[in-house]
């Protein structure tokens, strides 16, 4: 076998001074150490299995029957483990199984769970590393996808797409047969995830100009979403330009991340000065990279500021920022 690494000389968060500053262009890496590790998968389940069941039972609300019972689940799952014998540990699996196969009621809040990876196109590290981020990300999720054919995954900017078309053509055809069949799904209609407060009008127009007619003649796709969940500013211009440009629907984030205006809505109508609407949402779990937690589950549901109003609401999952997306 050939076994290839590779390897770029900046964190996770570019390789400046810091969380913000310009990138130390004599700073040096050393690795040190490599380890070649034997994947267990009925393992690495089982631990999902007890983590997630242990979880309900210390996040679900005391009175929470369903709690009780991941308790309980939990419990007789332990007891029935045997760490010498492997057959006990699909025994254990088929009982976090059944308990995790009960479903909920129709009366009970509805979250729609997206695989994502948020990748800034330019930050604190090179292109050619957005790149890299961008294969490696996406690499992962076509393989989840070939393994789970209910998986889906959001993926904004064009030129993200450009970049794999242009350096990784293998996957770009993987990635646009998924397109096709449902699973990889294109949205935000522009370029890259720009700032939304400093651009003009103009510029702002030839995001979804070039974004759109990207998508178009690659994936035959329209984006009717305008996917901006990474900004620290909104022109008041956008819904009009949304408009215009065949978007009505916008999903952001930072706006909830104030310290000190604590936004009222999670799911409401943005009207812009011209009177333009769109249908706006905040993912109230506060994250557009979760984990897939049972905790964030639940919050995402306390916190939601629109019950009654409202049933459904979105919650994003997969590392960022170059860090793999969904696993």
């Amino acid at each position: 076998y050939k076994l290839y690494v590779e390897m770029a000389c900046n964190t996770l968060f570019g390789a400046g001074d810091g969380l913000i500053n310009p990138p130390v262009l004599d700073k040096t890496f050393t690795l040190s150490q490599a380890e070649i590790s034997v994947f267990h998968r009925d393992v690495f389940e089982l631990i999902l299995d007890i983590e997630t069941l242990h979880d309900m039972a210390k996040h679900l609300p005391e009175e929470s029957e369903r709690g009780y019972i991941a308790l309980y689940t939990v419990n007789d799952m332990i007891n029935t483990i045997i760490l010498d014998d492997k057959a006990s540990y699909s025994r254990a699996h088929t009982m976090a199984e059944k308990f995790l196969q009960q479903g909920n009621g129709q009366g009970h809040h509805t979250v729609h769970a997206m695989g994502h990876a948020h990748i800034d196109s330019a930050w604190l590290w090179p292109y050619g590393e957005t790149i890299r981020k961008c294969a490696r990300s996406w690499s992962c999720t076509v393989q989840l996808m070939e393994k789970y054919p209910n998986f889906t995954f959001t993926c904004s900017q064009a030129q993200q797409y450009y970049w794999v078309k242009e350096h990784y053509p293998k996957l770009y055809q993987k990635i646009k047969q998924l397109v096709k069949s449902g699973q990889f799904i294109p949205v935000g209609g522009t370029w890259v995830e720009m700032d939304g407060n400093l651009p003009s009008g103009e510029s702002f127009i030839r995001q979804f100009l070039y974004g759109q007619k990207f998508f178009k003649e690659e994936f035959d796709v329209q984006c009717k979403e305008f996917w901006l969940p990474d900004t620290f500013g909104y022109s008041a211009q956008l819904p009009q330009i949304m408009k215009t440009c065949g978007i009505n629907r916008f999903l952001t984030q930072k706006l909830s991340w104030s310290l000190f205006n604590k936004f009222p809505h999670h799911t409401f109508i943005w009207e812009g000065i011209d009177g333009s609407r769109v249908l706006t949402h905040f993912p109230p779990g506060d994250s557009y990279e979760m984990k897939g937690q049972v905790e964030e589950v639940v919050r995402t549901i306390k916190n939601y500021k629109d019950k009654g109003r409202s049933s459904k609401s979105v919650f994003l999952f997969g590392y960022g920022d170059g860090g793999n997306g969904p696993s």
